[in-house]
């Protein structure tokens, strides 16, 4: 049994070692040896205990010894100073402490600064890759050591100032932060998140340096809280404008005539429905699509924001009586989508109004409500849905849901997507 046993184990290492060996390359392994001193672990110390609360990566990227991370990283020191330090290691023994200097919350960037002396940076690079050109992100993944992964490039997703660089390969918890190298040794991204297995995102080197050109001369973050803010309205100041400038295409749905994929590099659309069928128990059939932007913006732990979604619901039952079909009618108009439940140390409760308003030549139920986020007084979340009134065994419901706006921004939005709906029916 033993003798099995020591077998299969000397068995199962000579596959892991022998297929790692043949997964990394020559040029990644002299990546690694070249640049791998410049990349670090980033720890959040807890004062308390004096362990690390949280992990990530990070690399220096200028010869004055800024360090580059993810804002995700290093959050909870901005939020609690008090309790929270952050130190630099590596596996070659070199420490020491770093303060924030910059964020960019909407790109998840964030620059630090400390006694860096003496150490290396790497070169930055800003030129354009092709899809399937090889990228060597590295970091310290789970807390295991440093280590470098080859993945492949295929091209950026999302909007200009807010793009992500799409990754085949497999980013792991504690890479955050992390650089990724292009074939001559250059960092042309930031390792942000993972997405799906074996698919990643970057963050576009040339934020880092828009960041760092930005703040030059500063020494550390001050008053971060307003930053956050500013750069979420601006963020959404941009979207806003981008949408009133835009001219829909219409497309039938029900009884109306409603936009057409707007903003289709922000919001993905996707649809579902179903027939009426009593032997089933499903007394109502439906037809829904609904349109949702992707990439929320981390603010904390279990706490994020930047969310853009719609919907249209066309609802009809012909075995319920009207006051039975009124209820589900009701019921569906009420769903708040687009939000999760909220913390409530994070955000204060719905306030919830309604009334009545016309628009595409019908009377509609309307039904607002809105939450603000408490350490961000000038954000909320913005919820609006409308249900037209007038008939008794079908309905249309539109709901509409910002997370992290303003008034006027909330405002531009529903009024350019209601404003040309029509009703053809």
């Amino acid at each position: 049994m033993k003798k099995t046993f020591g077998l299969f184990f000397s068995v199962l290492l000579f596959f892991l070692f022998v297929q790692q060996g043949w997964a990394l390359t020559e040029k990644a392994q002299d990546i690694f040896e070249r640049f791998s001193p410049s990349v670090y672990q980033i720890q959040v110390i807890d004062l308390g205990s004096g362990e690390k609360s949280a992990i990530g990566s990070g690399f220096v990227f200028s010869d004055d010894g800024l360090f580059a991370t993810n804002y995700h990283v290093v959050e909870t020191v901005l939020e609690k100073p008090e309790r929270y330090r952050i130190e630099y290691r590596n596996d070659a023994g070199e420490h020491g402490t770093l303060k924030i200097k910059a964020i960019n919350v909407t790109n998840d960037i964030a620059i630090l600064k400390g006694d860096t002396a003496g150490l290396r940076s790497v070169s930055l690079s800003i030129q354009k890759l092709s899809k399937g050109d090889r990228i060597f992100p590295m970091g310290n993944p789970l807390d295991l050591g440093m280590t470098i992964i080859e993945g492949t490039y295929n091209g950026l997703v999302g909007q200009i100032s807010y793009q992500r660089i799409f990754l085949s390969a497999s980013l792991n918890p504690g890479m955050s932060g992390g650089p990724a190298f292009d074939g001559n040794g250059k960092v042309i991204g930031v390792n942000v998140a993972i997405k799906g297995r074996g698919l990643g995102y970057l963050i576009p080197v040339e934020y880092l340096l828009n960041l760092a050109h930005e703040t030059k001369g500063n020494e550390t973050l001050e008053d971060w809280q307003e930053v956050v803010q500013s750069q979420i309205l601006g963020k959404y100041r941009m979207v806003i404008e981008k949408l009133l400038k835009e001219k829909f295409s219409f497309e039938k749905f029900g009884s109306m005539n409603v936009p057409l994929g707007i903003l289709p590099k922000i919001l993905k659309c996707w649809g579902q429905s179903k027939a009426e069928d009593v032997e089933e128990g499903r007394f109502v059939s439906f037809v829904a699509k609904w349109c949702q932007s992707e990439d929320d913006i981390y603010l904390s732990s279990g706490f994020n924001t930047g969310n853009i979604g719609y919907s249209f619901t066309a609802l009809e039952s012909k075995s319920l009586t009207s006051p039975y079909f009124y209820k589900a009618y009701s019921e569906e108009f009420s769903e708040k989508r687009f939000f999760s439940k909220g913390i409530e140390k994070n955000v204060s409760e719905f306030d919830c109004q309604d009334g009545f308003v016309k628009f595409a030549g019908r009377e509609w139920k309307a039904f607002h409500c809105v939450r603000q986020y408490k350490k961000f007084p000038l954000l909320y979340d913005s919820f609006l849905s409308f249900a037209v009134l007038g008939e008794t065994h079908r309905g249309h419901i539109i709901q509409v849901g910002l997370a992290g706006v303003n008034e006027e921004l909330s405002s531009s939005f529903v009024k350019k997507l209601l404003g040309g709906i029509q009703w053809v029916d």
